[in-house]
């Protein structure tokens, strides 16, 4: 089995590379940057026909489309990396004769936007009304993929919630807090943590889930032309995630609230529902929150 991973060096794709490994596929990934595991194709998705012809080439039995920016230093390039980049490797794959080829979109919970807390959980139904230019181009993206979908490709959309575990990035609030605190336990600064809100609620799910969850769901055919939320169901307060974090660390630490670190726009309240993600795979959460901590705080407590 061959499976085509686009964005597959970053930190989700990092992990799902290495579940397909575990499961024996044969891995090809395409982006700017190689993934850690598997073959590895650079040719940039702008260059259509060269594209095209490495598409053909690699002849995936599955596509897992992980590639999208963020952060960008204007939106023009929201728009060009989470739209431009499907527009292609869905050309690429028709023109490849490989049209039939199932692809998971990945899209993202800041599609929904701001949401009222009456109307939470979020659910696939929930009016998707983004406030950010990343939660726009990713709500573009999906739209491409249902328009394809209707035409009878297999197409599904997943959308993540808080994604967090081992490895995640440093301008996510937890990471930077699990930094923080070992910088107090070494000695590098005052025992002293600076945070924004901590009065917020959002949907944790452990990396390992998502990366689990997609791979089941592009082997669901139910699942193809389907929205489906990748979340836990549960929202987590931000003054408490941070407590179980000084817990698992082991770490005395004074907590300051720093106005700088406060958000525009910051969402109180945030958290999916997981009940079609369920009931079209079975999958739930095999991480509790409290282990998902402790294996971000392991892996950084090892760090030289």
């Amino acid at each position: 089995m061959k499976v085509l991973v686009t964005g597959a060096s970053g930190f989700i794709g990092t992990h799902l590379l290495g579940l397909l490994a575990a499961e024996g596929v044969q891995i090809t990934t395409h982006g700017p940057i190689p993934g850690v595991l598997g073959e590895h194709c650079g040719i940039p998705f702008e260059e259509l026909p060269d594209f095209t012809r490495a598409v053909a080439e690699i002849s995936p039995d599955y596509v897992i489309h992980l590639a999208g920016v963020a952060n960008a230093p204007s939106f023009p390039a929201f728009y060009h990396v989470n739209v431009s980049y499907a527009i292609n490797l869905f050309q690429a794959l028709e023109a490849a004769g490989l049209k039939d080829r199932p692809v998971l979109l990945v899209g993202t919970a800041a599609e929904y936007g701001q949401v009222p807390a009456e109307a939470l959980p979020i659910t696939e139904d929930t009016l998707a009304r983004p406030t950010s230019h990343y939660g726009a181009s990713k709500l573009a993206q999906t739209a491409l993929g249902q328009a394809l979908a209707q035409e009878g490709r297999p197409v599904l959309v997943a959308r993540p919630f808080n994604v967090i575990g081992p490895g995640m990035g440093e301008h996510l609030s937890l990471q930077r807090f699990a930094r923080l605190i070992l910088e107090v336990k070494r000695g590098l600064i005052p025992p002293v943590i600076e945070v924004g809100n901590l009065s917020a609620y959002r949907d944790f799910v452990d990396v390992r889930d998502v990366v689990s969850a997609f791979w089941r769901l592009i082997q669901t055919p139910a699942a193809y032309g389907q929205i489906v939320n990748v979340c836990t169901g549960t929202p987590v307060l931000m003054q408490s995630a941070l407590d179980a974090l000084l817990d698992v660390s082991g770490v005395a630490a004074e907590v300051r609230i720093n106005p700088k670190y406060f958000r525009s726009g910051d969402v109180s309240i945030n958290y999916g529902s997981p009940a079609r993600l369920q009931q079209l795979t079975g999958v739930t959460p095999a991480h509790s929150f409290r282990m998902t901590l402790q294996d971000i705080w392991n892996q950084l407590d090892r760090e030289v």
